[in-house]
């Protein structure tokens, strides 16, 4: 008992310092986070291909071997004249994307230094770089990103680590190394039967591939792997045979009874496990538990009964422009209504709306407490600037919409990162948040939405509370109505964002305000 105390002490005391740090603005939140957008993970790539061209240049220029330059070559992928486009399809890959971001956070400072002993020479390019790398916050938000999409999407742990997503099989697949921080941070959330799923494969797949020199350079995790999984499914097994008794009395139990067992017992009682009869019950019983899934979950897997009765047609009676240059348009719901318009939002407007994204800040659903750092919701950034192209939009949204308003209004532009999403919520005031300019203008009336890419998979917007779910198609604007025409709150608006299973998932939105369209839209006597 004394030993599990101790170390409990130990973990109390991290988490006051950790809470004191963010308390003390040791943590800026206003710094961007890599995991949060493409945009930003491209920027990361970046820093990892310069570290390794770095060291290719000095290898041709001395004439000598640097040693361990093909192995650090092969683990980080390195590949030679990549397109944009191609390292777009790279880090819209959740699992590349992960592999990324732990690689540069935990990897790449140990490689810097073995590559200065190795050569000798300081390298102040490299150091330069290695000062780039991610934070502990940067990595976790992807961890967390991987567990939402697993979790909503209802995947297998199994198929994840051998890049089946979602029914389509990628080229990858996750490293050993990567499915052991996915266990150590379910292990930390105290989620153990997740932790338990992943050091099973991290286990399994250490069997596979042992390569010392990494071990040598990076560490060996192994026997913390061991420890940690034998820990997780003892506490899941225990708790799921008594849900009386407590994680805690179950984790006290199994720190205690391996407290004193050693590593020839360790590895005995490993290879127990991982026999075929033992591990076939083992994978048996960690995904006999389901939880049941949610409404929002329930629409992003696309498993909404279709709406009836709904038609296409082209629109031409909103403006008199409208009569010249009818616009495809599609009912999505007709009460409340929700319309989608097809091809108003064209390659040349998408590639202008990009540039914005060097002005982008981290998005967040929820109000900063000064307890616990925030997830992120996507990058966005207003668009501000003068623009002939802005302008254009806000032109084009009058005539879906017959809506007032300035044409030199802000719109705001969101791209989208690793398993980042939008839980439900509300366009207009509610829950403590209040839209910008409600007392000038009144609450937001309408929301449109323009997708400004195409995804691949997963990305859906969600309408819980009526059943609706639209997946994104690039070129297209989603429109909706949040008040009904008295200015009441309808509260069948609420909607949320689907995590992005793999590709670049770019939008652009425009809220109407209600006071401008008072003459526009009356009220019905």
């Amino acid at each position: 008992m004394r030993r599990y105390v101790s170390l409990l002490a130990v973990f109390v005391c991290l988490a006051d310092i950790f809470v004191k740090g963010i308390n003390d603005g040791l943590y800026d939140e206003s710094i961007e986070r890599y995991s949060s957008s493409t945009v930003g993970l491209l920027k990361l790539l970046n820093v990892e291909q310069q570290f390794a061209d770095s060291l290719i240049r000095f290898a041709k220029q001395q004439g000598k071997k640097v040693p361990a330059l093909g192995a650090y070559l092969s683990a980080v992928d390195y590949k030679l004249n990549s397109s944009p486009r191609e390292k777009v399809e790279y880090v819209s890959n959740p699992l590349n994307a992960l592999s990324l971001l732990r690689r540069t956070h935990e990897d790449l400072p140990k490689w810097h230094a073995y590559f200065k002993k190795a050569i000798g020479i300081n390298f102040e390019s490299l150091d330069k770089l290695v000062e780039k790398v991610p934070s502990l916050v940067d990595l976790m938000s992807a961890m967390k990103g991987i567990k939402r999409i697993a979790n909503i999407y209802d995947l297998r742990i199994d198929d994840l680590a051998e890049g089946l997503l979602h029914g389509k099989q990628y080229n990858i697949r996750m490293t050993y190394r990567d499915l052991i921080a996915m266990g150590n941070l379910m292990f930390q959330q105290r989620d153990y039967q997740a932790a338990a799923k992943w050091y099973r494969i991290a286990y399994k797949r250490e069997l596979e591939d042992r390569y010392e020199l990494f071990n040598e350079i990076l560490g060996n995790p192994s026997e913390n792997l061991y420890r940690q999984y034998i820990k997780s499914l003892f506490v899941y097994e225990s708790y799921k045979s008594n849900p009386l008794h407590s994680v805690e009395e179950a984790l006290i139990a199994v720190e205690n009874s391996m407290a004193d067992i050693s590593q020839e017992e360790l590895y005995k009682l490993m290879s127990n496990l991982n026999s075929p009869e033992n591990d076939v019950e083992i994978e048996r019983g960690l995904y006999q538990t389901k939880r049941p899934a949610s409404k929002f979950e329930i629409g992003c897997r696309g498993l909404y009964r279709r709406k009836p009765k709904l038609v296409c047609r082209y629109k031409f009676n909103t403006t008199p422009f409208l009569r010249l240059a009818p616009m495809k348009f599609e009912e999505i719901n007709i009460n409340p209504y929700i319309g989608m318009y097809h091809n108003v939002l064209y390659d040349s407007e998408i590639e202008v709306l990009k540039e914005q994204s060097t002005n982008m800040a981290n998005g967040y659903a929820d109000k900063r407490n000064d307890s616990e750092i925030r997830d992120t919701v996507a990058r966005h950034a207003w668009w501000t600037d003068t623009s002939a192209i802005r302008e254009r939009i806000n032109r084009r949204i009058e005539d879906m919409t017959g809506f007032n308003f300035s044409k030199t209004e802000m719109l705001q532009v969101a791209n989208y990162g690793v398993g980042s999403y939008f839980q439900p919520h509300f366009d207009y005031t509610s829950d403590g948040f209040e839209t910008p300019d409600v007392s000038a203008l009144g609450d937001r009336l309408a929301s449109i939405l323009f997708y400004a890419s195409d995804v691949p998979q997963g990305g859906a917007t969600v309408f819980p509370e009526i059943k609706v779910t639209v997946f994104p198609r690039k070129g297209s604007s989603l429109y909706w109505f949040n008040l009904f025409d008295d200015g009441r709150p309808d509260i069948r608006s609420q909607h949320s964002v689907c995590p992005v299973i793999n590709g670049d998932r770019w939008t652009l939105t425009k809220w109407i305000h209600l006071l401008p369209q008072m003459f526009i839209m009356p009220c019905k006597s």
